[in-house]
């Protein structure tokens, strides 16, 4: 396994495709190594995912991704660890909306993948009861509400959340669904109805069309803009985009029912749209012909589903098998493998992210995938290219993975044409002629300016960032208004923003007089950041913040820095071998060059003024901090760490000082006590912090 600094710079395709390469580990130490580098993936793509409503993987391999950790911690139990994903049921309540308690779960239903897994779900149903009947239904590909009614009216609407504890409470915009009930068709005294919001394939071309005119970003499936939507700020923006619902469980009642499809009815009744083509089953066979009726409509119907969830009907039983502290026992969902088809590529063109990675992407002569036109596919990277052995021309089988990214998976050698060519990425960026490289010793290509025009909002971003130069005001909005209006092109641009203040105002773009005289204030004022900042700033591949610390503890001016040979780098602590490949290539490079001439004589001193007076009370000592802390975010007990002179590790080891373990810490604590290191708690962190100042 790589390390996690190399592995955070690299693409999180790259990374599940080594873990799922990787296999079932040897022994537990291994196995350990694998579970939490699969731990850090899946957080990383459950906060995309649940949180920001941007996959960044197809559904299919995250799944796969989840049951490898699932069977490492089955065949290695001392590899599980209270928060590890495979015990979550989907993400954290959004910091937009109030987090309010679940009064009954809203838990995922365990996910199959193929027929013997139904089949096997079905037989260990009916050896309980062998009389039993399921309900099959259509699994609609949207976000998950729970709605509460009092007296026959809407009272609160919370999404999932965590699943277990808490979701957020949209009660508000779910108010502009208009086939969400405001008032039921009788005055039920309670009801607690969970469904589906989702977004039509009208109203998700029309929003694309709409977003793509204004120059923003579509969204890349349904499913993504029914959450997005759900989370806006503004409910008239809900309403415009046109959401509807689905019931297809109740919760609670004051009435009782027997079965689930009686439940069902009622809420028809009621003036719940639930949904259509439900399929009562008694035998295996019924089950499966459901799940292959729902799937021959799919492409057809107005509405996305990725799959079909089979459950238990009567209610009584549901009760008797009950559920683990993830999912129910008494249902599955059936996932439909991705939906694949044979065209042609017809060029192969090479495209520069926000991050810099070049990817190859094959124009394909136009097929209808998933329900969607498809004439783009990505080849992933160049190696991915060549063990294809994929060129201009092909005839190849591509696949729309969980239904967002298409990508091609397979050359038909037999159909390809004389005279074609291996393709090979360019050796310089297409967006602004600077070489490209394969950043450390991974399979993605990288474009190495720092002033290329199509990352450089991402680097000014990270520049401004409280990790680097903590330039407050100078966000993603400024970040993409100012590149948008030509007002930098480079990142030192910044530092000259003061000659058009005027200018700045009148057209508005970053805010009006006050917004732009705070902006250009805390960037006069990051001039004087401490050397490590600046180093941070400059986004060198492997150089974080704790990184940049070390380097520049060691040479405290930015020229011996760029003088300095890889042999000399690699001889400082927390920087290996890679790490100083990536440093020296980055000073190398005329760009980077340019830039630190530009910042020094724009007034950014490129020496630390080091305070030789006294030492900080907690100079040279390690820290690593673990779980949550009630009275202070992590970052602000990095900061009180580093301002008494510490250095914040993120791992532990026999140089570890100590240990600050909030709520719920991780497998650090466990490594910390392994080690018979200290560990303190809050409190103990807390009065360490009172009784040690900086000054």
């Amino acid at each position: 396994m790589k390390d996690s600094a190399q592995q955070q710079n690299r693409s999180p395709e790259a990374v599940l495709e080594e873990l799922l390469d990787a296999g079932m580990p040897p022994d537990l130490e291994s196995a350990q190594d694998q579970a939490a580098a699969i731990t850090s993936l899946l957080q990383q793509l459950n906060e995309a995912y649940y949180s920001l409503d941007a996959p960044l993987v197809p559904d299919d391999q995250y799944d796969l991704l989840l049951r490898h950790l699932e069977n490492i911690e089955q065949a290695f139990p001392e590899t599980s660890t209270p928060d590890s994903p495979a015990r979550r049921v989907g993400g954290e309540a959004s910091s937009k909306f109030q987090s309010v308690p679940h009064r009954f779960p809203m838990l995922s239903l365990q996910d199959v993948f193929s027929e013997d897994e139904v089949l096997a779900f079905v037989a260990r149903v009916k050896e309980r009861a062998p009389s039993v009947t399921f309900l099959c239904q259509m699994k609609i590909d949207g976000l998950s509400l729970s709605l509460t009614y009092r007296q026959g009216r809407l009272v609160q609407g919370v999404t999932r959340g965590d699943g277990v504890t808490s979701g957020e409470d949209v009660t508000e915009n779910i108010q502009e669904i208009h086939a969400i009930p405001h008032t039921l068709k009788e005055p039920i005294e309670e009801l607690v109805v969970r469904g589906e919001a989702f977004m039509p394939e009208s109203s998700f071309e029309t929003l694309n069309a709409a977003l793509e005119e204004s120059g923003e970003k579509p969204f890349a499936n349904p499913r993504n803009a029914a959450s997005g939507t759900i989370r806006q700020l503004d409910a008239s923006v809900v309403r415009d985009r046109k959401l509807s619902f689905f019931a297809f469980d109740v919760q609670y009642a004051s009435e009782s029912f027997a079965t689930d499809l009686e439940s069902l009815e009622r809420l028809g009744i009621l003036g719940f749209q639930t949904i259509p083509n439900m399929r009562l089953c008694r035998t295996e066979k019924e089950v499966l012909d459901a799940i292959d009726s729902f799937q021959e409509v799919r492409a057809s119907l107005p509405f996305g589903i990725d799959g079909a969830v089979i459950k238990v009907n009567p209610l009584e039983e549901r009760e008797l098998l009950g559920s683990t502290s993830k999912f129910p026992r008494w249902a599955v969902a059936y996932k439909y493998p991705p939906e694949q088809k044979e065209t042609t590529i017809l060029d192969i063109s090479a495209q520069v992210g926000r991050t810099g990675r070049v990817t190859p992407l094959a124009h394909l002569t136009p097929i209808q995938l998933a329900g969607t036109t498809v004439q783009r596919a990505t080849l992933h990277n160049q190696g991915y290219i060549d063990q294809l052995d994929c060129r201009i021309g092909d005839t190849v089988l591509v696949q729309k993975g969980g239904d967002i990214i298409p990508a091609v998976i397979k050359v038909n050698r037999a159909k390809r044409p004389p005279n074609t060519m291996p393709y090979e990425l360019p050796k310089h960026c297409p967006a602004c002629g600077s070489p490209t490289e394969f950043v450390g010793g991974g399979a993605d290509l990288y474009c190495t300016g720092i002033d290329c025009p199509a990352q450089l909002v991402r680097h000014l971003i990270y520049f401004a960032s409280k990790d680097a130069m903590d330039i407050q005001g100078l966000g993603e909005k400024a970040s993409e208004a100012l590149f948008r209006h030509h007002y930098v092109k480079s990142i030192a641009d910044i530092y000259i923003l003061h000659e058009q203040k005027e200018k700045l105002i009148e057209s508005g773009i970053i805010g009006r007089e006050k917004s732009v005289t705070n902006l250009l204030s805390h960037i006069e004022a990051s001039k004087k950041q401490p050397l490590y900042r600046l180093v941070a700033g400059f986004g060198i591949p492997l150089v974080g913040r704790q990184t940049a610390m070390a380097l520049v503890d060691a040479m405290p001016d930015l020229r011996e820095i760029a003088a300095a040979d890889e042999e000399t780098l690699a001889s400082i602590q927390d920087i290996g071998p890679v790490t100083a490949h990536e440093i020296v290539r980055w000073f190398r490079l005329p760009q980077s060059i340019q830039l630190i001439e530009r910042l020094e004589a724009y007034g950014l001193s490129l020496a630390e003024q080091k305070n030789e007076t006294a030492a900080l009370p907690l100079q040279d000592q390690v820290y690593v901090l673990t779980g949550t802390l009630s009275t202070m975010t992590r970052s602000e007990a990095r900061a009180a760490l580093e301002a008494r002179g510490a250095r914040v590790s993120g791992s532990v080891s026999s140089k570890t000082s100590a240990v600050v373990a909030g709520e719920a810490p991780g497998s650090k604590l466990d490594r910390a006590q392994a080690l018979g290191i200290t560990v303190l708690d809050e409190a103990a962190f807390t009065a360490l912090l009172e009784r040690v100042n900086p000054e």
